[in-house]
């Protein structure tokens, strides 16, 4: 918001919740994994909590931001920032998170985060509420996760699309899938009816290849400086054909 309109924040009251310790932290109780509010991007790195159910995050997060913005930049703030192309956002997307909301007043309600993003930077939420915490079931040992991002470089950069992608597989039949894509939207994307229709269907090319078709049918991507439309859809046809390599390889 500092970026987007300077003068409007230096003439208000700002409460900082970075260094509010109340707002941080990871933990897991039962089934389910639970973050602070302004638990950073480095302290998830640095999280037993989160490599032991996502072992392949350091991988992932490399290509999130740069090592000062990951000391500082939040996972709420990266929610918050309402991009639709946020890659913490997307992550957590995939993962099937929840996040809890707090008024002013104190009065609490707990929202999925799919459902915070009604339209372009327009949040599911007043203008006095702010989230306290987080929450995602914690995968299972088997479950395959991936995250993927291309954008004009490696490091360092917006992403032009991104994708994550959470299945879990028994029997060589899908049991339960959740993709997420970011930049082929107003919003941060998760992508319902593709990940609906992978329920119950074989680990298989064919699968693959319909999947793929439902997702196109899911995006609405612009044109802009990060690429035209059709750049977009190639790419997040790649990025899911992508997660499909890495899972069942």
């Amino acid at each position: 918001m500092l970026v987007q309109r300077p003068e409007q924040v230096r003439a208000v009251p700002v409460e900082l919740v970075y260094d509010q310790h109340s707002l941080r932290g990871i933990r897991r109780e039962g089934d389910t994994i639970i973050l602070g509010a302004a638990t950073t991007a480095q302290q998830l790195l640095e999280s037993e909590v989160m490599l032991a159910v996502l072992p392949e995050l350091p991988r992932f997060l490399k290509l999130v931001s740069s090592t000062p913005i990951r000391q500082m930049g939040t996972v709420a703030g990266n929610f918050i920032n309402a991009s639709p192309i946020g890659d913490l956002t997307i992550l957590f997307l995939a993962l099937g998170a929840e996040v809890e909301l707090e008024s002013a007043v104190g009065q609490r309600r707990t929202l999925p985060l799919a459902e915070l993003y009604l339209d372009y930077k327009k949040l599911a939420k007043t203008a006095d509420e702010q989230v306290t915490e987080i929450r995602f079931p914690a995968p299972q040992p088997n479950d395959l996760f991936n995250f993927e991002k291309v954008s004009k470089r490696t490091h360092l950069d917006i992403a032009s699309v991104n994708s994550a992608a959470w299945l879990r597989i028994d029997s060589g039949v899908i049991q339960a899938a959740r993709l997420a894509a970011g930049g082929v939207g107003p919003i941060p994307l998760l992508l319902r009816r593709t990940s609906a229709w992978l329920v119950g269907q074989p680990v298989a090319a064919e699968t693959v290849q319909h999947a793929l078709t439902l997702a196109q049918q899911e995006i609405s991507p612009i044109s802009d400086v990060r690429g035209t439309e059709h750049y977009k859809r190639l790419l997040l046809h790649q990025l899911l054909t992508a997660h499909f390599g890495e899972m069942v390889k």
